[in-house]
């Protein structure tokens, strides 16, 4: 996990020696400064920025003023709002605004630097976490759609929750139409195939399936590979055409891209979470991290197998068992 850089905002009297507090204080901070709306702005457009701390009295604009432009800017960045003695009225309408935290500032500056401390590496850590997640699924839905291979996702009632366009094709159907829908109503001519027995079977055994198998309605013979998840089924599959061996190496994009470097990635997320954890944050916004970041190992972990498993064409519906990748 990277640093934590965070933005302070405050009035151009008092910027710099709050910020020198803030950042003596808590020496793995990177703490920028701004005095205004568009300085804010300019430095979330120029820099990466982990959290911003902004007071409420800014001369041009108010706190919350500010809050409202940066959710324009980014609706997920932590944002705590400083709210000094006399102004306590304003916490409740910065929590009406969605702010994400208040850290309460006596006469004394430093004295709230403690909290404010806690507060910032709590929302960062969190923050950084998420940003880890949405970079590897936006990787992930990248390289499916790159590899010849079609792929789909199934939930734990049988729903399609991701088809990449290769899958669309060889299935002859949208994504979008068939989103949220039931497999098995969807291709009811599957039921009591093999396609059908061998995906319930992953799902029980909790093992990987490898077959192929033809399927008459679509007029194509398939090799399909289906790894089973606690939140569904992953299938990858492609067409088979007369002659054709099976066995191959068209997934080794896959396992190349998402081994060795997104292992340490998700690795660094999950210790961010452990300590926003300790730090007492959202246990049930925590929890949707984790199982964001379990489906990404699991991912991993089948794009291993289907690599490493490379073997002559099975016979309809053997079984392999899935391997754990290397460390």
């Amino acid at each position: 996990m990277e640093g934590i850089r965070v933005l302070y905002v405050g009035r151009e009297e008092d910027v710099d020696r709050r910020a020198a507090a803030l950042r003596d204080h808590e020496p793995g901070l990177t703490v920028d400064t701004a005095t205004s709306g568009s300085g804010a702005l300019d430095a979330l457009s120029e820099r990466t920025v982990d959290c911003v701390v902004s007071e409420y009295d800014l001369g041009g604009i108010d706190g919350l003023g500010l809050l409202n432009l940066v959710r324009d800017t980014d609706p997920a960045i932590p944002f705590v709002l400083l709210v000094f003695e006399g102004s306590e009225q304003v916490a409740s309408e910065a929590i009406s605004a969605d702010v994400t935290d208040y850290v309460p500032v006596g006469e004394d500056f430093e004295a709230a630097l403690d909290d404010l401390g806690d507060t910032i590496y709590d929302r960062a850590e969190y923050y950084q976490a998420e940003q880890d997640v949405a970079m590897l699924n936006d990787l992930a839905r990248n390289v499916y759609e790159r590899i010849t291979d079609a792929f789909f996702a199934l939930d734990r009632e049988w729903r399609f929750t991701y088809l990449n366009e290769e899958a669309e094709r060889l299935l002859d159907v949208r994504a979008e139409d068939v989103m949220g829908e039931n497999i098995w109503e969807t291709f009811p001519d599957a039921v009591g195939t093999t396609f059908y027995t061998e995906y319930h079977r992953a799902i029980a055994t909790q093992e990987a399936v490898t077959f192929d198998e033809y399927f008459e309605p679509l007029g194509k013979h398939f090799e399909v590979r289906a790894f089973p998840a606690e939140d569904g089924l992953s299938v990858h599959f492609r067409r088979i055409r007369e002659g054709e061996d099976a066995a191959g190496d068209h997934l080794l994009e896959l396992t190349n891209v998402l081994t060795y470097d997104l292992v340490d990635s998700i690795q660094s997320a999950r210790d961010a979470l452990e300590r926003a954890e300790a730090n007492g944050a959202d246990a049930e916004e925590l929890e949707d991290v984790e199982n964001a970041l379990d489906r990404m190992d699991d991912l991993i972990d089948h794009s291993v197998t289907l690599t490493t498993e490379r073997r002559p064409r099975t016979r309809r519906g053997s079984r392999s068992g899935s391997r754990s990748r290397p460390r």
